[in-house]
């Protein structure tokens, strides 16, 4: 039985060479099973850094204002645990970024936050973007933000957020500066670098 054929087919001439080839289309692009290692090699693959955010590329690349090898460099130092450095605050992680022009001036980083950790209250003096890549957090605006959500904050907004319980929160950052509101977390800002 000869499969049926889209219209164009028999469009493609008289002599039938070319509706032939045609023909042999489904036989050639049927689908087959990968052997079960492959597939574990390929989700591996996929898995790790820096394929485990190709879906979020693009808007990498526009958050930080950089073309992609750089991007890509970037999430090839993620992969070691040493390249985030330690800050003041218990259970967040940067890893420094040199963003491209449009941000230059701002603090940029690849952020790792703990799981279930609470970022303290703070102001913005100028704008902030956060792209969350992998975890999520809630706002104290109970704003849910997670995997592909652009969390923008203008100057001049204050909010503070906790970060799920379940798996840490990895951020591409870009801030115009901060100011934690509470006193004691002040008080530590001035005291720790």
């Amino acid at each position: 039985m000869q499969p049926l054929l889209p219209e164009f087919v028999s469009e493609l001439g008289d002599d039938g060479g070319d509706a032939a080839a045609v023909t042999l289309l489904p036989e050639l692009l049927a689908p087959s099973r990968a052997p079960d290692a492959v597939k574990l090699r390929l989700l591996a693959q996929v898995d790790a850094l820096p394929l485990r955010y190709a879906p979020f590329l693009d808007r990498l690349m526009d958050v930080w204002d950089l073309p992609e090898r750089n991007v890509l460099a970037v999430l090839e130092r993620a992969k070691d645990p040493a390249a985030f450095r330690k800050t003041a605050l218990p259970g967040l992680r940067l890893l420094d970024v040199e963003g491209g022009p449009r941000v230059a001036g701002a603090d940029v980083h690849l952020v790792r936050f703990a799981p279930g950790m609470r970022f303290p209250r703070h102001r913005h003096p100028g704008e902030e973007v956060l792209f969350v890549l992998e975890g999520s957090y809630a706002d104290s605006s109970g704003r849910h933000v997670g995997p592909g959500d652009v969390h923008a904050m203008s100057a001049g907004s204050e909010h503070g957020f906790r970060v799920s319980r379940e798996e840490p929160c990895i951020a591409a950052s870009v801030q115009r500066g901060r100011e934690f509101t509470g006193f004691w977390i002040r008080l530590l800002s001035k005291l720790i670098p």
